[in-house]
């Protein structure tokens, strides 16, 4: 998979989690927060089996998957799902993609992904309809629950940041109430 980052953190949804951010993105939503996941372009390769072996390394509840737009590599998530299906997870799989249930039903491949998710958040970000309120980035996107392991109350929360490393880079993940605009002015080195 063409991934931009991982982390462990505590903001991307209930409990410890594991975060994933796919690379690789074509819709383009105005204001993402994350546009350098955008580009296909290989930032940092690693087999679904990598990630996992990853995953199993650390003790989390939970796994959040982000991008990028993670089914866009349809393939190479559904075997990393598959994978993660294999170990216990408290507080299960979220996964973000800017695609729509709908678009999604209509690839085999992609609606398959979703037997091994528990929180689907659909849709892509529309500024105009920012909220601040919820792990959702504005409002006309849906969160689809498949499992108990989430509650709707768990998605909801006051805004958050963490800053940690990945390689050589600074990554800070959340949900913000400041523009990436805003944290540079501030002297945060984002890359």
């Amino acid at each position: 998979m063409n991934i931009r980052g991982y982390c462990l953190s505590k903001v991307n949804g209930p409990g410890n989690r594991f975060v994933l951010w796919t690379q690789g993105c074509s819709k383009g939503c105005s204001d993402c927060f994350n546009p350098e996941t955008w580009s296909t372009n290989v930032y940092k390769e690693l087999s679904p089996t990598q990630i996992f072996e990853l995953i199993k390394n650390f003790e989390v509840d939970g796994v959040t998957i982000s991008g990028g737009d993670p089914l866009e590599q349809e393939d190479e998530l559904l075997e990393l799902l598959m994978l993660i299906s294999t170990i216990r997870l408290r507080k299960g799989v979220i996964l973000f993609s800017g695609f729509t249930r709908a678009e999604i039903s209509r690839d085999p491949i992609r609606e398959e992904c979703l037997r091994y998710v528990d929180v689907l958040i659909d849709g892509r970000y529309e500024k105009n309809l920012k909220i601040d309120f919820s792990l959702r980035g504005s409002s006309n996107q849906t969160f689809y629950f498949f499992s108990d392991k989430i509650l709707s109350s768990e998605l909801l929360f006051d805004q958050e940041v963490e800053i940690s490393s990945f390689e050589d880079s600074v990554i800070i993940t959340g949900f913000p109430n400041v523009s990436k605009k805003v944290l540079k002015q501030l002297g945060v080195n984002l890359k």
